[in-house]
């Protein structure tokens, strides 16, 4: 008499694979997730990349006015960037001594969110020749090195 053996069942079952495609699909979802939270903090961070080069921008700007004997004044605009209206503002106020504080601000709103963000510039400008004297006053007079 010979007795078979049946084989054991090779291969997955269906449930198996649903299991595992159920598996692979939240993972594939959670990654589109984090793609698009990736892609939103891009957008804010080009926002905020735009907006320090207004400021930054106005102040240079202020500083050649100063440079030029111009007489500085406090002022707004609105430049548009990347589609987005930026409210640039700047308010001066003077030190003495040549020296003046400025502020630069830039607000703008975050269309995904209407949230409204801020960003300020403090600095102090002073004319090209009170710095050179400046930097006299700190360095003290020029003096030749004895060679050995």
């Amino acid at each position: 008499m010979i007795i078979r053996h049946r084989a054991r069942q090779q291969g997955f079952s269906l449930i198996e694979v649903l299991i595992a495609l159920l598996i692979l699909g939240g993972g594939l979802l959670g990654l589109a997730r984090l793609q698009m939270g990736m892609l939103g903090g891009t957008a804010e961070s080009v926002l905020n990349d735009n907006a320090i080069r207004l400021a930054e921008e106005k102040l240079e700007s202020l500083r050649f006015e100063l440079a030029a004997g111009q007489e500085l004044a406090a002022g707004n605009d609105e430049p548009q960037m990347n589609g987005v209206r930026m409210q640039r503002s700047w308010s001066l106020s003077a030190l003495g001594d040549g020296l003046v504080a400025t502020e630069v601000t830039v607000q703008w709103e975050v269309s995904a969110t209407g949230e409204v963000q801020t960003l300020q510039l403090p600095a102090r400008l002073i004319r090209p020749d009170l710095a050179a004297q400046g930097w006299l006053l700190q360095n003290g007079q020029p003096t030749r090195e004895t060679l050995p």
